[in-house]
């Protein structure tokens, strides 16, 4: 059922039949606000039905599904439009969801536009104080922020895409994202810990997650299928695998080269196709 539901998301994803449901946390009496804290309920939707056919990024393309976070015309729709689909279906074959509330589709909205890195009246306009050619050394050198973000195609799969990071994001929210990653942490980038019955320890991100299973990423790449019944206990932590140490890592000078890098790729990524191949980073030599 949860497959022929997912195919029919041909524009958005909105698998909110369960949306009166609270978190699942282990053993399924886990409530939501201890397992993700604060205002959760669009990423507890989203995690539970929607990241089996999208990813929990909202990148998979699977199944007939469209990569919500990355799709330039569903990045481009306003917060408006989004809740409209999710009210009124499509034409493609979206079915309508009228049960849900204005409230329930703001919460899956907000949460979507977290895994698009879109933030809300961010101005961008203002133009970076570093150097971006420096930048491009620090990210994929000394920062080693390619081991697992990928900008145009070069660099790692563990954590999300920066290519157009820049577009949406201003110097202070990217400084601030480098410096403090554990700050408005998004469920698909924190910490699960899980120790099995036989006693193995499995620390990674999630990348779908049931009442049945749960599947992390290690840092080595490696995806871990657990069932969880096989599960002593689950950990939902509250920091990512990004390094916390940038602030005294990298000098004043280095983080602004960091985050110019970061906002002028952006900005000279086409707005149509951030990965498409033959675009030529403006900073390759």
């Amino acid at each position: 059922m949860r497959y022929e539901r997912c195919t029919k998301l041909s524009v958005f994803c909105t698998l909110f039949l369960l949306a009166g449901m609270s978190g699942f946390g282990q053993g399924g009496n886990q409530g939501s606000q201890d397992r993700r804290g604060g205002d959760n309920q669009g990423a507890e939707l989203f995690m539970q039905d929607c990241a089996v056919c999208h990813g929990a990024d909202g990148k998979n393309s699977d199944r007939g599904s469209q990569p919500i976070a990355t799709q330039p015309n569903i990045v481009a729709m306003s917060d408006a439009d989004l809740m409209g689909v999710i009210h009124n279906g499509t034409a493609a074959g979206m079915p309508t969801f009228p049960e849900l509330t204005d409230q329930q589709a703001k919460a899956v909205v907000r949460y979507l536009r977290q895994l698009q890195r879109v933030s809300s009246g961010a101005s961008t306009d203002a133009k970076p104080t570093g150097d971006p050619k420096a930048g491009k050394v620090l990210y994929f050198g000394k920062a080693q922020c390619s081991t697992c973000h990928m900008v145009n195609g070069q660099g790692g799969f563990m954590a999300s895409d920066m290519t157009t990071y820049g577009q949406s994001h201003n110097a202070a929210a990217i400084l601030g994202a480098i410096v403090k990653p554990d700050t408005k942490l998004s469920p698909n980038a924190q910490v699960v810990e899980a120790v099995t019955k036989a006693g193995q320890k499995i620390s990674g991100v999630v990348r779908t997650e049931d009442s049945l299973e749960l599947t992390l990423q290690t840092e080595d790449g490696r995806y871990h299928f657990l069932n969880r019944d096989s599960l002593a206990m689950v950990t939902y932590t509250d920091h990512s695998l990004m390094p916390h140490d940038y602030g005294t890592r990298l000098t004043a000078q280095e983080l602004n080269d960091l985050v110019g890098y970061l906002i002028v790729t952006g900005k000279s990524t086409p707005a149509v196709a951030a990965s498409a191949r033959g675009w030529r980073d403006p900073y390759d030599e």
